[in-house]
């Protein structure tokens, strides 16, 4: 093993992206060495089934400051982002994606930042490439993790960020297995910063996150962070026992005036309403149970099959 201690250890998680491979080496080893700084780019192959790993490793053999995470299967980003965490050495650890949407060549912003003292420094994709309905969810998942967390980034989703070496210490000592980097850092403090960077469409293979990917992730960043989900039908399961509660109220009494039970077919659709409401609830508390239930077993976030180091 290489023990020079780096001063940047860039990670990169990576799944199916044998197509822009090539050029990412190319991009991030020519933007690497402009600043010169010992460093080392670790790569995270986290269960391709395309040709990514080889291409990783002759990555590897030309230039051994690349090292290469091969996981078991596919935990998934966030997985593999702690995965690479874990093994970091640098005094200061970035991360980008490897599908190229982010540029290479704006890593020096976000190290710059760092080295003024900023624990946490995050990019701002001020041109956002992506269609207007990842626009619109990137906004609102902003607008909530801005809340939930105190942190006032105006994009909490771009995949350019970097940590002081304490915080990433802190954030791969934690146990639980739902994380969401904005939240753990949160959790932590600190200074934090952000620094507008570019954007630009997809240029090779499809994005990761379907919309169904999209929808799950936003439900899964919401329950994993807080309850307020739970609080937030038990102020709305007040507020509808009180309206049928008044309706309720309201058919008695016309029925005493005039002997007819009017309005039956509303009554019904208030009922059915109320029903969906009450099983909706159920399946939220499900979700929470749930999670509790994964994080008793204690399963490892990630495994490790294989090191080229």
């Amino acid at each position: 093993m290489n023990t020079e201690k780096p001063e940047i250890s860039l990670v990169l998680p990576i799944f199916n992206e044998e197509e822009s491979l090539q050029e990412l080496f190319e991009r991030v080893t020519k933007t690497m060495e402009s600043l010169n700084q010992p460093y080392e780019v670790i790569t995270i192959d986290d269960g391709s089934r395309d040709g990514s790993f080889r291409m990783l490793s002759d990555f590897h053999e030309q230039d051994k400051r690349w090292r290469v995470i091969r996981l078991t299967r596919n935990f998934g980003q966030s997985a593999a982002i702690y995965a690479g965490f874990s093994v970091s050495r640098g005094h200061y650890v970035i991360m980008i994606d490897a599908d190229l949407q982010m540029y290479p060549e704006d890593i020096p912003l976000v190290y710059e930042k760092l080295t003024e003292g900023y624990d946490m420094v995050s990019g701002w994709r001020t041109n956002r490439k992506d269609n207007p309905f990842r626009r619109v969810m990137s906004r609102l998942l902003n607008i909530y993790t801005e809340r939930v967390t105190g942190f006032p980034f105006h994009d909490h989703g771009c995949s350019l960020k970097g940590y002081r070496r304490t915080m990433v210490e802190r954030m791969v000592a934690f146990t639980h297995r739902c994380r969401y980097l904005p939240v753990d850092a949160a959790m932590l403090g600190g200074n934090v910063a952000e620094v507008p960077v570019r954007h630009c469409p997809r240029q090779h293979g499809q994005s990761k996150y379907s919309v169904f990917k999209l929808f799950h992730f936003a439900f899964h960043m919401i329950t994993t962070i807080t309850i307020m989900p739970l609080q937030a039908l038990s102020v709305l399961g007040i507020i509808f026992a009180l309206i049928g509660t008044t309706v309720g109220a309201y058919v008695f009494f016309v029925y005493l005036l005039s002997g007819d039970l009017i309005a039956l077919q509303t009554i019904i659709a208030v009922l059915f309403f109320l029903a969906g409401v009450q099983l909706f609830a159920t399946g939220l508390m499900g979700e929470y149970v749930g999670r509790i239930y994964i994080e008793t077993q204690r399963k490892p976030l990630f495994i490790i099959e294989k090191e080229l180091d």
